[in-house]
């Protein structure tokens, strides 16, 4: 909800005040649900994390070091840029990639590297993987519910 309001208010106030926004109504509508069902993918992740370690402060742990540290690490401009690609590959925050409107130009010299807001994947590729490590996550999960002994029915009074 907050993605759907912020990028058309931004936009508007930097065309409002003489900025050029190259951004296409359907890269902005494609960012906005990109972002939403990444989001979502997050937390169905963390749900899903928690689930199996029964422990929250794990869980989190767990959950921030694969989604929100590598993404933090490979933004900043501190490792070299093949590092940051791939951590934007191999792990969960390549679901980020949605955020992407960049286009590289073989004919054009630009720095493309993630501290520059270019992420190594086509959106829909960082979403798959991002998607691929939930559907592991909460198919371990029901791996395990299904093959668990059903409680044995006790009589408490």
């Amino acid at each position: 909800m907050a993605v759907g309001v912020v990028v058309p208010a931004g936009t508007a106030i930097l065309k409002g005040n003489g900025i050029l926004v190259p951004v296409s109504m359907p890269t902005g509508a494609r960012v906005v649900a990109g972002l939403a069902v990444v989001l979502a993918l997050c937390a169905v992740l963390a749900f899903g994390l928690g689930l199996r370690l029964r422990r929250g402060w794990t869980a989190i742990l767990i959950g921030l070091s694969s989604i929100a540290l590598p993404y933090t690490v490979a933004t900043l401009p501190l490792p070299p840029d093949p590092v940051s690609e791939w951590l934007l590959r191999l792990t969960p925050a390549a679901g980020f990639a949605v955020q992407q409107t960049m286009t590289e130009y073989a004919q054009v010299t630009a720095h493309y590297a993630p501290s520059a807001g270019y992420f190594p994947l086509p959106w829909w590729a960082g979403l798959a993987v991002l998607g691929a490590y939930t559907v592991i996550i909460m198919g371990i999960v029901m791996w395990i519910a299904v093959g668990r002994k059903p409680i044995a029915d006790t009589d408490w009074r």
